[in-house]
């Protein structure tokens, strides 16, 4: 027992270590996820890459030699990859896998593996659907003393070469969205998101789940289910309810979004102003394009649904504003059309994150040169975000929820599509399906210093904006920006 005791013991001290570890290296969401991928829930973007379209030319920072794993290598390999089992590789080897390496002045520095027909993905334990023309590409590593120097990106580049030569039409990958280097290697050979993998795991009891959009879509296509007629059947989901959030929750978000608006800049008196999705104004009390109106010029609001944006319509009963029926990623509008343009979670919907860059360049044509744009997405760096996206996939959420984003890498969206970010937070500073939860037990226990309570709990964790904490707290994660012209830049 005592021997027991003091190997939990050690146990315990090499978890907590690694636990520490990785919470100063790679950071608080990373550790969560760690944390629930141990537990009860795993799961993967899948990438693809294309080989009936152009394939990038990447060139390594070193001279490499590129080649494929002998089995006489093994020792080599092993080098690079102490942890990994010889007599798994020889299987690997012996059942057609094909492992790439690359050799920087005789030393291997980089291999990948890739498979064809039947593929596992290990982290999940399970098998990935292939088809007859598809490559899986998998378990990549690069020495650490040589990355960064593009060794990885070459080497993707001549597999996608090598199995297009061969009659292949795509070669399908699978990251830990956490793994944000992996990302940023496979953007260099233009691979694409084109679905998730999963699972949620408690005791012997597990649930695998899969959302894949199967092929390739012509450039700006959105797949049918995410399209128009998707949100027009979700906003008639609403014909039996009054409102789609109780209206306590509603105005806490509707005045969050007219506090972060009127912090920065608020709405000119003159010029025109752009609200860039309607469901709020169409189907809750959260909406807040009459406020804009009332207090500055002609503000128009626009959804990609003609059912919402008519709701909308209906339910304006001062006829302060005008309704449009319009795609973000092609604006029916000028150039230099708008003042001020606020993004209230609208490009966050998108199965595709290319189309929020899309969207981006757009708002960016539309805006004036002296313009602003204020704009919020679901916070990828929210320590509750994984739970939103279980509910999400349970079905507890109504509509489809898209990619949620990082602070940097919203920041990261809007300088390439042209802008300049001048203010970045997070804003709504309680977990959403816990607090829709708290305040519907409230409401039915009837009790009213319980419904206090809770009101004044997520009322006093707004205050978490002016912490450091903002960022794993808030819901959304908001910008300032506007077009890229010298201004100055105050970030949080």
């Amino acid at each position: 027992m005592a021997t027991c005791l003091k190997g939990d013991r050690w146990t315990s001290r090499r978890i907590l270590k690694r636990a520490k570890e990785v919470l100063h290296e790679e950071g608080l969401r990373s550790l969560w996820f760690k944390i629930l991928g141990e537990t009860v829930y795993r799961r993967v973007v899948l990438l693809e890459c294309p080989l009936d379209e152009p394939i990038a030319e990447v060139t390594s920072s070193l001279p490499v030699v590129i080649d494929l794993l002998r089995d006489t290598e093994l020792d080599e390999y092993i080098a690079l990859r102490p942890e990994a089992d010889p007599s798994k590789i020889q299987r690997r080897l012996a059942a057609g896998q094909r492992c790439f390496v690359a050799r920087c002045e005789g030393r291997m520095v980089y291999a990948s593996w890739t498979a064809t027909g039947r593929a596992l993905i290990d982290y999940l334990a399970t098998e990935i659907p292939l088809a007859p023309d598809e490559v899986y590409s998998y378990e990549a590593l690069t020495s650490p003393h040589v990355r960064g120097l593009n060794i990885a990106p070459a080497l993707y580049s001549r597999i996608m070469r090598h199995f297009r030569d061969a009659g292949y039409r795509r070669v399908v990958k699978a990251i830990m969205p956490e793994n944000i280097p992996a990302f940023r290697a496979n953007e260099k050979v233009a691979a694409r998101p084109f679905g998730v993998m999963g699972y949620v795991k408690v005791g012997l009891w597990r649930r695998d789940f899969c959302r894949v959009r199967r092929g390739s879509l012509p450039p700006g296509e959105t797949p049918a289910a995410y399209g128009p007629a998707y949100w027009d059947s979700v906003v008639r989901k609403f014909d039996d309810k009054k409102y789609h959030l109780d209206a306590f929750l509603a105005e806490l978000k509707r005045q969050a979004h007219l506090s972060l608006i009127q912090r920065w800049g608020g709405v000119p008196a003159t010029g025109r102003v752009l609200k860039t999705d309607l469901f709020e104004e169409a189907t809750g009390l959260d909406g807040f394009l009459v406020d804009l109106a009332r207090v500055g010029g002609m503000a128009i609001g626009m959804d990609v649904s003609a059912i919402v944006a008519s709701r909308a319509r209906g339910r304006d009963t001062d006829r302060l504003s005008h309704y449009v029926v319009a795609d973000t990623r092609h604006l029916p509008f000028a150039d230099n059309s708008f003042a001020l343009i606020v993004s209230p979670s609208t490009l966050d919907h998108f199965s595709d994150s290319c189309d929020l860059g899309r969207s981006l360049r757009e708002l960016e044509r539309v805006l004036e040169s002296e313009g602003r744009l204020i704009i919020t997405l679901d916070n990828r760096q929210n320590i509750f975000d994984p739970l939103l996206r279980l509910a999400s996939w349970i079905g507890w959420v109504p509509y489809y929820l898209g990619r949620s984003y990082r602070v940097d890498e919203l920041r990261a969206e809007l300088v390439a599509a042209g802008f300049l970010v001048q203010e970045t937070t997070a804003i709504l500073h309680n977990p959403r399906l816990m607090a829709v939860a708290a305040v519907a037990l409230a409401r039915r226990l009837r009790w009213p210093p319980l419904m206090a309570l809770v009101r004044r709990l997520l009322i006093d964790a707004q205050r978490l904006e002016q912490t450091r904490w903002r960022y794993y707290a808030g819901s959304f994660v908001a910008a300032k920006a506007v077009p890229r012209g010298g201004q100055r830049v105050n970030e949080r």
